[in-house]
């Protein structure tokens, strides 16, 4: 996260003001590099976002309590959707009973599980993911499979078209050639999820 906390201080946080970068450390993740250059405006959407809220997730809950599992897919690439998909197989695995919806990206990767794949030829977003689920599914009591960064979005968006995250699986990794360069590393993350009332991913990366 080296460089992560370098990026934070140019935003304008002292050393060590945030605990992610003490306690969070994670040696796997790829930058191109820690200096972006971005605008005022940018930079105080980006302070305000890191200062709002949890930057990542962690387990929570029960999956016994859920009446299905949702799984959000992180990226094009295999790389992470991998983890996902190996997360479903063991949530699968623990709660057999539980109807297991999954992202077309993770769905792909996991082709033995019993899962019911939610697809669309065009970019899906969040909540379309979620809506699409709930279109299937009558209970309102999810357990969630998303990536650690991306997980505080995914239950914020399930809550908003009336689901109860009732448990959380996550994994952390960060697919460093993803198609979707807002994926790639946490820097890149941070500054697409504090610009998420501009637009989506792909219309941000092309500014």
């Amino acid at each position: 996260m080296r460089h992560f906390c370098d990026f934070v201080q140019d935003i304008g946080f002292m050393e060590g003001q945030l605990s992610v970068c003490s306690i969070y450390a994670e040696p796997t993740f790829n930058y191109h590099s820690h200096r972006y250059l971005l605008g005022d405006e940018a930079k105080k959407r980006v302070y305000d976002y890191l200062t709002s809220a949890p930057l990542f997730m962690q387990n929570f809950g029960s999956l016994e309590q859920a009446s299905f599992i949702l799984g959000f897919s992180f990226g094009d690439s295999d790389c992470v959707n991998q983890e996902l998909a190996n997360l479903a197989c063991i949530a699968h695995q623990d709660a057999p009973a539980l109807p297991l919806y999954l992202q077309q990206e993770i769905a792909v990767l996991a082709p033995n599980l019993p899962s019911i794949p939610l697809e669309e030829q065009q970019y899906q977003t969040t909540r379309d993911v979620a809506e699409k689920a709930t279109r299937h599914q009558k209970g309102r009591e999810v357990a969630v499979l998303a990536q650690a960064w991306h997980a505080k979005r995914c239950i914020e968006t399930c809550q908003s078209i009336g689901l109860d995250v009732v448990a959380l699986r996550v994994v952390n990794g960060f697919p460093a050639n993803d198609p979707q360069p807002w994926v790639r590393n946490p820097i890149n993350w941070v500054i697409k999820e504090s610009l998420r009332d501009v637009g989506t991913g792909y219309e941000i990366s092309q500014q």
